[in-house]
């Protein structure tokens, strides 16, 4: 298995199940938390306006 192999059909697996599982069981729990709480980065590229609030 090559690096990018590895990468592509293992580890990026992982990595999704790992975080879309703490996102459900914090939900879970009550946290309040979306999608803004992950890309907050990405607000300098969406238009005027349109950013949620928090």
């Amino acid at each position: 298995m090559t690096s990018d192999e590895y990468a592509r059909d293992w580890a990026l697996a992982q990595l999704y199940f790992h975080v879309t599982t703490a996102y459900a069981i914090l939900r879970q729990q009550g946290v309040e938390i979306g999608k803004a709480d992950y890309v907050p980065h990405m607000f300098a590229h969406i238009g005027q306006g349109t950013v949620p609030s928090a």
